[in-house]
């Protein structure tokens, strides 16, 4: 989803990944197998080909992002449960998680009032990564090659960076193959494998925009960040699961165009899914995801998670003012417009209708839910009460301090940021 949420950080050293250029190409694999000179192919006995290994399908995936929790501590935030303070990848594993979503962008965010924003930037990522597998969580991670626009007033997604712009569609997915594989390759020099990885973040909405939404040129150039996934879980005998992540269930149409030109080197159909009125999601022609995870076994043979949703546990108001920062929430569920009715947000209400989609979900073949933000604070200690000095960004500095999310987050602001019980679902999950 494109949010516009926080971004806390004390400077941190960034590592860009190299792409390699017009003259070291790295090009799918096109089966060319041509025997060396002087090799006389009628001795040898034709090759079997290896089996590529098989991911394992049963494991229902529970968990969350937490791209932004460690920076948030780097600035002083502090997640507790009952009233100490406690490293919050524990506290999701020891409450049902087993798997925690990141995301790994090829460009920075541009500097704000002097902070680089480095939540997407590989140190991050592998600080990140390490903490969750030492807790015996699972990474899915999100591959974003292209970059999101960002000014005073809103933000463009999902767009060409401007040092590609110039490129020829086949040169460009050989970039998108060798920055996907590189990606990949220093993670796992680092000891960290995920287990779930989608190349694009929503990319209905575009990808490798340059200009309109081009769905045929979407799936040829996905295509290459798809092989690249499958050629690096081949050479390390992996079990790796691409996905592919839509935004809204009613719009899996784009999925014919996809499938159309070629884009079917995938196993799941990932999904952000907020019903919300202010972004206003709904299932299309689909009365449930059961229905709609069978549907999609049937015609496209590709298994559904849920990638990104959220529940309100409390408005983030009292008496219409904000609590916790200065920041206007992005996103209320149930319903915007009946936001001040306090009962429809609890703790309670948040645990039980994750508990519901995520049955939904399984029901019909899925593998998993992943909730978006759920890891989120306010900034208490910064921001406009002292000015706009310093603090924690949302993006632009002009769009406020603090976070967007913090009403949907597990742990409770209103109180000292402990834990709630809306985290439970996962436990309520087998």
């Amino acid at each position: 989803m494109k949010k516009l949420l926080w971004a806390v950080l004390p400077l941190a050293m960034l590592m860009a990944v190299a792409c390699g250029g017009d003259e070291d190409l790295k090009l799918p694999d096109n089966g060319d197998n041509t025997e060396n000179p002087g090799d006389d192919p009628s001795d040898k006995p034709e090759p079997e080909p290896e089996p590529e290994p098989e991911p394992d399908v049963e494991k229902f995936y529970k968990g969350t992002t937490m791209s932004f929790a460690n920076y948030m501590i780097d600035f002083g935030l502090e997640y507790r449960e009952s009233g100490e303070v406690t490293n919050p990848y524990s506290s999701i594993k020891n409450h049902g998680a087993n798997i925690v979503r990141l995301q790994l962008d090829r460009l920075a965010f541009p500097e704000i009032n002097g902070v680089t924003i480095d939540w997407q930037q590989m140190p991050r990522v592998v600080e990140d990564a390490k903490m969750a597998l030492a807790e015996g969580l699972d990474i899915m991670l999100t591959l974003k090659p292209d970059y999101d626009k960002y000014s005073s007033t809103g933000a463009t997604h999902n767009n060409i960076p401007e040092d590609w712009k110039s490129m020829d569609e086949v040169t460009l997915g050989g970039n998108i193959y060798n920055w996907v594989l590189e990606s990949l390759e220093t993670l796992h020099a680092e000891g960290i494998d995920p287990k779930i990885v989608a190349v694009g973040n929503e990319v209905n909405i575009g990808f490798m925009l340059n200009g309109s939404h081009d769905g045929a040129r979407t799936a040829r150039l996905l295509n290459y960040g798809h092989t690249a996934v499958r050629d690096f879980a081949r050479k390390y005998d992996l079990e790796i699961l691409s996905a592919l992540h839509i935004a809204n269930p009613a719009k899996l149409g784009y999925l014919d165009t996809y499938t159309l030109n070629g884009c079917t080197n995938y196993d799941i159909i990932a999904l952000s899914w907020y019903p919300g009125t202010n972004i206003g999601h709904s299932m299309g022609s689909y009365v449930s995801f059961e229905a709609l995870g069978k549907a999609m076994q049937s015609k496209y043979g590709k298994r559904i998670m849920v990638l990104e949703t959220a529940h309100s546990f409390t408005t983030g108001t009292v008496n219409g003012q904000w609590m916790g920062d200065w920041c206007d929430n992005s996103y209320n569920y149930p319903d915007w417009n009946d936001a001040t009715n306090a009962t429809n947000y609890t703790p309670a209400n948040q645990r039980a209708w994750l508990k519901a989609l995520a049955e939904d979900v399984k029901a019909g073949g899925g593998i998993g839910v992943i909730t978006w933000g759920t890891e989120s604070l306010p900034d208490l200690l910064s921001g406009k009460a002292q000015g706009h000095g310093t603090g924690l960004y949302t993006y632009p500095a002009a769009w406020g301090y603090g976070s967007t999310w913090e009403n949907n987050s597990y742990w409770d602001f209103t109180n000292q940021n402990n834990l709630h019980e809306g985290i439970d679902w996962m436990m309520d999950i087998e």
